[in-house]
């Protein structure tokens, strides 16, 4: 059976959910280990990234419960106490 962009997406919010924190980089392998290679390109600026189809259903998957950091560029589960959803007054 061929994974979709919903089930890396899935599987991308349970990884993190699970360790709370996820490099960038450690998700591409990841990824890329399970899924293969079709879910990973390479971007504007050199560095693999993940599909922007996955992206779109990993948007959807973790319904805000997800933060991105830029410097660190690391996935982190939010704590909707300190680090509200965008347009939640911040």
């Amino acid at each position: 059976m061929s994974a979709t962009a919903s089930d890396v997406a899935t599987w991308m919010v349970d990884i993190i959910t699970t360790e709370h924190r996820v490099l960038q980089t450690d998700m591409i392998e990841a990824i890329e280990a399970k899924f293969g290679g079709d879910w990973i390109y390479v971007g504007e600026s050199g560095h693999p990234s993940v599909d922007r189809a996955v992206l779109k259903e990993f948007r959807k998957a973790h319904r805000g419960g997800i933060r991105w950091h830029r410097e660190d560029r690391a996935w982190y589960v939010a704590d909707t106490a300190v680090d509200p959803a965008p347009g939640d007054g911040n």
